[in-house]
């Protein structure tokens, strides 16, 4: 058998094995079924949560969810979350999820939640049985406001479907291609924003803009679009893509690959 050398691989491949020192590849993948007339974040619950540092927030598992999803059932015994804390540094939290009821709170107090996916299941994952029975539900403590979904989609997905990420502090991130997939059926369309909003742990006016960076019109089907020279995008900065249907509602999915690399200390 050949062997190849570990140097002539693909640049992109080089940062996935962690060839690269201090740079990883983020595949934020963002889904909504029923994006209406009016811009919406693409994701399974059309929310992006974006609070300022004096709103950081424990989070959980909402209650409502299914009896077998619990510590020691046979769905969902954990779910692991990724986001971001006060100071604007990446954290990750697991927490055990407690069946029909809430679950207890978080440790760390969070002001973006970007990813959450089962940490572990009951049940030996296969194309006939998924690891979680239900849908999941991440809200705040207070559960006042509901920040994320981990849905059955058809089947157990195990992972939130969220088209927005903040670039953590002392990381840059570079936006690489964002693939974009309309619903084509009944003639309908999607128009689509890639925007920005840099200084997340700002307090007082005069604020950094919400900025729009790319605007895609007319969509239908899917669309591959890379950037030949990636959107450099600072710390602290929140990106997202915001979709609108021609008419009615209508599905989209979004996956956009950001490169991270992390500033040398």
């Amino acid at each position: 058998m050949e062997t190849r050398d570990k140097n002539s691989l693909p640049w992109g491949a080089q940062i996935s094995r962690g060839n690269m020192r201090l740079a990883h590849v983020h595949h934020q993948f963002g889904r909504n079924a029923a994006c209406g007339t009016s811009y919406v974040p693409v994701s399974d619950n059309s929310a992006y949560r974006t609070p300022q540092v004096a709103g950081a927030t424990q989070l959980r598992v909402k209650a409502g969810g299914n009896a077998a999803d619990t510590s020691d059932g046979s769905g969902a015994r954990s779910i692991k979350l990724w986001g971001l804390n006060a100071t604007g540094d990446e954290i990750t939290e697991v927490i055990d999820t407690a069946g029909a009821s809430a679950s207890s709170a978080t440790t760390n107090s969070f002001t973006r939640l970007y990813h959450a996916e089962v940490y572990q299941s009951g049940t030996y994952g296969t194309q006939a049985a998924g690891s979680h029975a239900a849908d999941i539900t991440i809200e705040n403590a207070a559960g006042t406001e509901d920040w994320a979904d981990i849905l059955l989609n058809g089947f157990p997905s195990a992972s939130t479907c969220i088209g927005s990420l903040t670039i953590p502090r002392n990381h840059v991130g570079l936006i690489t291609s964002v693939k974009i997939t309309v619903d084509a059926s009944g003639g309908k369309t999607m128009d689509v924003l890639l925007m920005k909003r840099s200084g997340i742990l700002e307090t007082a006016a005069p604020y950094s803009p919400i900025v729009k960076i790319q605007e895609f019109l007319g969509l239908a089907g899917t669309s591959d679009i890379t950037f030949d020279i990636p959107f450099k995008i600072p710390e602290l900065t929140d990106i997202g893509v915001l979709a609108k249907s021609s008419n009615g509602t209508n599905a989209i999915s979004v996956d956009m690959e950001v490169i991270m690399l992390e500033a040398e200390t």
